[in-house]
């Protein structure tokens, strides 16, 4: 019965030197809790030692053995009656490993494999053990072809004739599929493709998500993706009832110059999480009820392998049982004994260019708020006086004022954990929670904000202010040194390093104009260089390898949709740079439909819409009901100056609501065409806009015609205006080849039938999700509307006809309320009126954002 819940083991070699006692060893192994192991061979002095203790054991035939068990049922009954008859019940044999990765290593004895299986087992059914103990072979992940996106996995065709009666056999005796798996080999033959975040369990931003585009089942490490690619390709040869064990898994944290990943704390890093991982027993993707066992490769570092170096640095612990590292695994049970959760850094991580490691560390000593006044010119870490070094000691600062919680140390990917003390000198890196960058005054050791130009002084600096020289408020040292009590966030100056106010677009100090990383949340933490071309910045990113979106794979050809040239009239603002040069990987479009009511936490809401623009950067917006008032809170926020608008300012204040669309790209023209038969002033805004190195695309969006079931007819659903409409868009729209075309359609199939789509024109959802609902207005979803009568409708929609481009991805957006934001509402319950407390979310839709790519 234990033996059903997922469990973390350890392979244990022997090519170690001052390698424990087998009496030892146990010792040592039930001291760190460690109740599952691998041997790869069945040694009778570690089977006697392992007799009458709780450590389950697995033991392996080596593959020079195979052609002697495999042509001999009487040499297969030996073996058994002399390593497992000899010594079950009292050493708790779980498994037998047949032979190590035969089909990829020694192909030569492929044929032998099965046999000496089968002789095996029969043997164990002669001895009345075959139902406690199981019978099978580890395989390299090499067997799988195509194995990204899982959906796609199969066995490779040379093998078949190896592995459906090998399955077969597995799926009758209830034994599983040993899988040998590593998510360092993945990363090391797909440097530059897969993400090293999504190798080492680490966690996600939804943008770095892999997602396989058949399935559309995300993934946050490449580990889970593995095993769902040996479940596929199991179900490809008709068996569906083995799991899969998989009996190695590991990280080097030593390597030569070739392999500088093989790093202490990238296998801390892999084998922690992983532990955390499977206790977590959150399952797979696509098997979300079996959380796989793992047995990590390996217990000690085999110091007597041969090169590379790595081979010999796959342990956790040197033979004598001095840790190599020591893993953080809190919360995993009293699983190891060596955790060192409460001794974790944040730092910058190596090979990030300057800009990038700048912009992250304006965010941290602004908005983050962390302590940056210790790497201030003459302070204890200013030195060394390099991006990198302040980098790293902002960073900690954040990471431990947030309680080193979970995602705290990523800063857009730039930053990693170590369990190295980075302090150095008389540098100490905090190690423990620290206060905000404001402190109390009551504290003799507080920093001062100057009088005349608000810079925070360091605790050192008693007398006058570094920047401009002022005295200090008391013109002696003292305790009592006045100091600011405005937490307002701040951008640090590149040039002087004075903390100005976000109000503030050029220092107050030097006139140096703020960075446009200088952000008011870490959620908007962006570069510019770093946008449109890389890879892991749409997202839902198609799945791994994490190709740029023009090299998807075969199988996304067939959600190809066509699109047709006609002329627009300019208009609207096109003075703003667009996107050029380089050809486009993939393009990425939002619709949103706002909300124009103004009375419920407006701003708070439009920020938190511009908090999305900015994390999933589209290049083109379709928004609904924009009001003069939203229309001048986007025109102010720091993200529109990257777009192009379809409304000008003018236009803008003389009408009550509208559409409104945003490009980053070149507009070739801007235009709006009126909807005759409407009688709230709804029509269809369109945009031509030049792809970089693609063809041009058509875009456009419209508000259709609202259901408005109140007096004096409770029945005017305007369903006949509304399909009117939709038809005449689609008309004016198909003259082009390639169009995307989103907006509250407020459509109701119920009501309005199918939507009237004509030739090659797709419903982006129903192609990418289908069976999902997809509910873009959900009083059950969205609590803010939660007091409202149940309704859920499909009434956001994108619609494509293309040529040129393929569909990527859809996916909704802005379902997370703003954190600590609320609103009163009134009801009445059984007659009397109730005040309901609810969360604000940024609109009372959900937007969607589809990814294309050009074929």
């Amino acid at each position: 019965e234990q033996d059903k819940d997922p469990f973390v083991g350890f392979n244990i070699g022997t090519d170690v030197s001052n390698m424990l006692s087998p009496t030892e060893l146990v010792k040592f192994l039930q001291t760190q809790k460690v109740n599952h192991v691998r041997l790869y061979d069945a040694d009778p002095e570690l089977l006697k030692a392992f007799a009458k203790t709780k450590i389950r054991v697995i033991i392996s035939v080596p593959n020079n053995q195979l052609l002697a068990i495999g042509s001999s049922n009487s040499t297969a009954a030996s073996w058994i009656g002399r390593n497992v008859v000899a010594y079950y019940p009292e050493t708790l044999i779980t498994s037998i490993s047949v032979g190590d990765e035969v089909l990829t290593t020694v192909p030569s004895s492929a044929p032998l494999l099965l046999p000496a299986i089968e002789s095996l087992y029969n043997a164990l059914v002669a001895s009345n053990l075959h139902t406690q103990i199981k019978v099978s072979t580890p395989h390299a992940a090499s067997i799988m072809l195509d194995t990204f996106p899982p959906s796609q996995a199969y066995f490779n065709q040379t093998w078949h004739s190896i592995m459906v009666p090998l399955l077969q056999f597995l799926s009758k005796t209830g034994s599983p599929l040993m899988m040998n798996l590593y998510p360092y080999y993945v990363y090391m033959q797909n440097k530059g493709v897969v993400p090293l975040d999504n190798c080492l369990f680490e966690p996600l931003t939804p943008s770095k998500e892999m997602v396989d585009p058949n399935t559309l089942l995300h993934y946050t490490n490449v580990l889970d993706a593995m095993v769902d690619a040996a479940y596929v390709s199991m179900k490809n040869l008709n068996v569906s009832d083995v799991v899969v064990l998989v009996t190695e898994s590991g990280w080097p944290s030593e390597g030569d110059s070739k392999e500088p990943y093989a790093t202490i704390d990238n296998a801390d890093t892999y084998n922690s999480n992983l532990i955390k991982h499977i206790f977590d027993r959150t399952g797979t993707p696509m098997h979300p009820e079996m959380t796989p066992s793992v047995y990590i490769y390996e217990l000690f570092n085999e110091d007597l392998r041969s090169p590379p170096v790595s081979e010999a640095s796959w342990g956790l612990f040197y033979g004598n049982s001095t840790p190599v590292y020591l893993l953080h695994v809190s919360g995993s049970g009293t699983f190891l004994a060596n955790d060192t959760t409460n001794q974790t850094y944040c730092i910058a991580m190596d090979g990030v260019d300057a800009k990038t490691l700048q912009a992250a560390l304006d965010w941290a000593c602004g908005p983050g708020r962390s302590n940056c006044s210790e790497i201030q010119p003459g302070e204890s870490c200013y030195q060394p006086n390099n991006v990198k070094g302040h980098a790293s000691f902002a960073f900690n600062s954040y990471y431990q004022k947030e309680g080193r919680a979970s995602g705290s140390c990523d800063f857009k990917g730039v930053a990693m954990i170590t369990t190295t003390d980075p302090s150095h000198g008389s540098c100490i890196f905090p190690g423990r929670i620290l206060t905000t960058l404001a402190m109390s005054s009551s504290s003799p050791s507080s920093s001062w904000s100057c009088n005349k130009c608000t810079f925070l002084n360091s605790p050192s600096q008693k007398l006058n202010c570094v920047i401009c020289l002022t005295p200090a408020s008391i013109p002696s040292p003292s305790p009592s040194l006045s100091v600011s009590t405005n937490d307002e966030a701040k951008w640090a100056c590149k040039a002087c390093t004075f903390l100005n106010t976000y109000k503030n677009s050029i220092c107050d100090v030097c006139g140096t104009r703020s960075p446009t990383s200088s952000l008011l949340g870490f959620d908007e933490l962006t570069d510019s260089g770093l946008d449109s071309n890389n890879p892991d910045s749409s997202v839902g990113s198609v799945f791994f390898p994490l190709r740029r979106c023009n090299n998807k794979r075969k199988a996304m050809d067939d959600d190809v949709v066509e699109i047709g040239s006609g002329s627009v009239v300019p208009g609207g603002d096109l003075g703003v740079a667009s996107d050029s040069g380089t050809s486009l990987s993939c393009l990425k479009i939002l619709t949103y439909n706002v909300w124009f009511r103004e009375d419920l936490e407006l701003k708070p809401r439009m920020r938190a819409i511009g908090h999305l623009i900015q994390l999933h950067s589209p290049h083109l917006i379709c928004f609904q009901e924009v009001t003069p008032e939203i229309y001048n809170i986007f025109r102010k926020s720091n993200w529109w100056k990257e777009y192009s608008c379809s409304v000008s300012v003018d236009v803008a204040d003389s009408r009550g609501y509208y559409c409104m669309l945003l490009s980053k790209l070149g507009v070739k023209s801007f235009s709006s065409k009126s909807f005759g038969n409407s009688m709230m002033g709804r029509g269809l805004s369109i945009a031509e806009v030049e792809v970089p190195g693609r063809k041009p695309l058509v875009f456009a969006t419209s508000h259709l015609e609202s259901p408005c079931p109140g007096p004096p007819k409770w029945d005017q659903m305007f369903s006949r205006e509304r399909v009117e409409q939709a038809n005449e868009a689609i008309e004016i729209l198909s003259a082009n080849t390639n169009v995307v075309f989103g907006g509250d359609m407020n459509w109701d199939d119920k009501l309005d039938g199918k939507f009237p789509l004509a030739d090659k024109w797709v419903d982006v959802w129903e192609v990418l999700k289908p069976g999902d609902l997809g509910f873009t207005y959900d009083t059950k979803a969205n609590p803010m509307l939660s007091g409202n009568r149940a309704l859920q409708k499909r009434l956001d929609r994108i619609f494509c006809r293309l040529d040129d481009y393929k569909l990527g991805g859809i996916e909704m957006v802005g379902k997370e309320a703003i954190p600590g934001l609320s609103y009163v509402k009134e009801k009445k319950v059984r007659g009397d009126i109730k005040e309901l407390e609810l969360p604000v979310l940024p609109s009372d839709h959900f937007g969607l954002l589809v990814t294309l790519s050009p074929k």
